[in-house]
């Protein structure tokens, strides 16, 4: 067994959510771009629970008590995932009620202010009562199904001596909040809030003793196993019909309670004590993200994406003619991902194109994707699409996507059952002068034209043959379960990507024990791979100098002696989600360059379909090259010290990696 130590993934992944947090009150980030840190902090952690608490509660259930790699058994995560999530909620409730609402009070936004209340009374009569449904709990009605993350209030009654409860929810119908105007002031009161000012208008007869808000939320990572069905879109459906119905992993009470309540609530939802959250203030920030105001100030500064300057000059040629002799490559969301778009667009247009491939993880609504992939068949082209129906959280969405095109007469396949489909790429299939001709799309990212204005990623064209031939190979892989795996562009997992990331990685140990130099940059999401993570630390003993730019959780410990001196570990927390894996390694000098779909996490390696490709376009080189260093000179980003991440020093002139992009990226491309 190595030495090697480890950080906990759940743990480091919370520190990550920390950093988010941070951002609230970041002297850089204008008020509402602050208030909507709070509101992702609070999503992330919802998602974190459905999710990752979930699967480590099941662990516990199951009996299952082996510890990870940070020595940790399924239920010491669990302890400690309590403790840092109720240090996070205390902490996010002192920057909402103490740092934000004083701030937006100055620029007259208030958020629940007493002192108005009559001004929403007539909001609560006409929008709120009619659809409320208080609910009797006693030995004819038990505790009725309650949904995913919805507000309940739990309520004390007394009529007549005798004690009465009910329970009344809040209906997803319902908007989150209603904004007024008075007194030329933005006024925002949550629904949640109204209600409870106007309890005693729902139980008229009755006097309300005590009462306090709760939500539950559900375990959302039910697993898809093989022997269920032989139908991934019929299991699919089945599953999401089960979701809605899953055990309950958290509850959150919005105040201190008597201890008679806490045991109702463990009685009602079958939950322990550590599964209880009292948050002492709001539990469900999510209508942050409807909060809409005129002043520019109060935002980021509006940006138009970018077309690079040199394909601005040839940007009214046909994108064929470009690709003859230019490779085109860009950085989103710096630059404009439409180019992706009318580049499918005159695909679906051109009558010398025969057909389309296309994988689709997610994308999303009014999607021109989909139209176009519609419009390409109906035009009688071969269009062939591999859409990932267990996209986590987007499977129904994905589901409604597979049956339209199926409807317009593409091809569509689902995968494979024990595999995740994560690689984003698309094929097009070109007739010219008598040849067939392949034209390739490799991307970071997915086909999601609203999340391509907030996530960067690495976008790539090429009309190269060799990575035409490999990715049709890769197609017929997912479509038709081809086996042939011997690709010098292409690396996929599970069945070669890891072992070809080691053997990079041992390239640079036997270069630096040879007296040369040794050097690795790695732009990364999450990295937590226990055999990746042990090669980084034989690497940096050896001598290799190794920065790592991960935004979320690092299994990697740096900067510990006789380990890990050698690496640095970087984090990126902005405006725009860090999202693009960027990987160098010096290589004695050739200096070898790839984009990748995949993180170096466990999943990725073994249970998705992921590409790594490698870059061979000296220019395409140098841009992702610039990129990387722009990323490691950030001094507005977090650098992880052994266990700990260093906060940075942040003042109202602090310009961060993607703040100088967005100015300068026609002079990098």
């Amino acid at each position: 067994m190595s030495n090697f130590i480890y950080n906990n993934r759940e743990l480091s992944w919370l520190d990550f959510n920390y950093r988010v947090l941070k951002q609230a009150i970041n002297p850089t980030v204008p008020l509402l771009e602050k208030l909507k840190f709070v509101a992702i902090h609070a999503s992330n952690l919802d998602e974190f629970f459905m999710v990752r608490v979930a699967g480590l509660k099941d662990q516990v259930d199951a009996g299952y008590d082996v510890a990870d790699i940070s020595m940790r058994t399924p239920k010491q995560q669990l302890e400690e995932i309590s403790t840092k999530v109720s240090s996070q909620v205390k902490t996010r409730n002192d920057i909402f009620e103490n740092h934000l609402k004083p701030q937006l009070k100055s620029k007259r936004i208030l958020i629940n202010p007493k002192e108005y209340l009559s001004q929403v009374e007539e909001i609560f009569y006409l929008e709120i009562l009619p659809v409320l449904t208080p609910v009797a709990l006693n030995n004819i009605n038990k505790i009725p199904f309650i949904q995913n993350l919805t507000s309940v209030f739990f309520v004390e009654l007394e009529k007549d001596s005798k004690l009465f409860y009910s329970i009344l929810i809040i209906p997803g119908v319902l908007p989150k909040s209603f904004k007024i105007k008075y007194k030329k002031q933005s006024v925002y009161y949550t629904t949640n809030y109204i209600v409870e000012k106007f309890l005693n208008k729902v139980y008229t007869n009755y006097n309300i003793k005590r009462y306090f808000l709760f939500r539950l939320t559900r375990n959302a990572d039910l697993p898809i196993h093989q022997e269920l069905s032989e139908d991934l879109l019929e299991a699919i459906e089945h599953y999401l019909d089960m979701r809605k119905k899953s055990n309950v992993v958290r509850l959150e009470i919005d105040r201190e309670v008597d201890r008679y309540f806490i045991d109702k609530m463990i009685e009602y939802f079958d939950i322990e004590q550590n599964d209880i959250y009292i948050t002492n203030g709001l539990i469900d920030f999510s209508f942050i993200f409807n909060m809409q105001e005129t002043k520019k100030s109060l935002y980021y500064e509006s940006f138009k994406p970018a077309v690079p300057l040199w394909l601005q000059k040839i940007e009214k040629r046909s994108f064929f003619e470009v690709l003859k002799s230019n490779d085109i490559f860009f950085i989103r969301p710096y630059h404009d991902f439409k180019l992706i778009i009318k580049f499918l667009e005159e695909a679906v247009l051109d009558k010398n194109v025969l057909s389309l491939k296309i994988t689709l993880y997610r994308t999303n609504d009014d999607s021109k994707i989909i139209e176009l992939l519609e419009k390409a068949a109906k035009n009688g082209k071969h269009v062939s699409v591999v859409i990932e129906l267990k996209a986590r959280f987007d499977e129904e969405k994905n589901v409604e996507w597979a049956k339209r095109l199926e409807n317009a007469g593409c091809i569509v396949t689902y995968g494979f059952l024990d595999l995740k489909i994560h690689a984003k790429c698309m094929l097009v299939v070109r007739k010219e002068a008598n040849k067939l001709v392949r034209y390739t799309h490799i991307s970071t990212g997915n086909y999601n034209e609203k999340t391509a204005l907030v996530y960067t990623d690495i976008d790539y064209l090429t009309k190269d043959e060799l990575t035409g031939q490999e990715i049709i190979n890769l197609f017929n892989y997912m479509m038709g379960y081809s086996d042939i795996f011997e690709w010098q562009r292409i690396k996929i997992s599970p069945k070669n990507l890891r072992d070809s990331i080691i053997n990079l990685i041992d390239n640079e140990i036997k270069n630096t024990k040879k007296g040369k130099k040794g050097r690795i940059i790695a732009k990364l999401n999450s990295l937590y791979d226990k055999q990746i993570s042990d090669k980084l630390y034989e690497a940096s003993l050896a001598g290799v100098k190794i920065d790592l730019i991960v935004r979320g959780l690092c299994s990697v410990v740096p900067k510990v002696k006789n380990m890990s001196e050698n690496i640095t570990v970087k984090s990126i927390i902005g405006r725009f989600l860090e999202h693009a894996r960027i990987l160098y390694f010096y290589d004695n000098g050739n200096e070898r360059m790839f984009i990748s779909t995949a993180d170096w996490m466990v999943r990725n390696f073994d249970k998705r379909i992921e590409i790594l490709y490698e870059i061979h376009n000296f220019k395409a080189k140098k841009f992702l090259k610039s990129i990387l260093n722009i990323n490691l000179s950030d001094k507005t980003a977090w650098e992880l010290v052994k266990y700990t991440y260093k906060k940075p020093h942040l003042d109202n002139t602090s310009i961060g990696s993607q703040e100088l992009l967005l100015k300068s990226i026609q002079k990098i491309l």
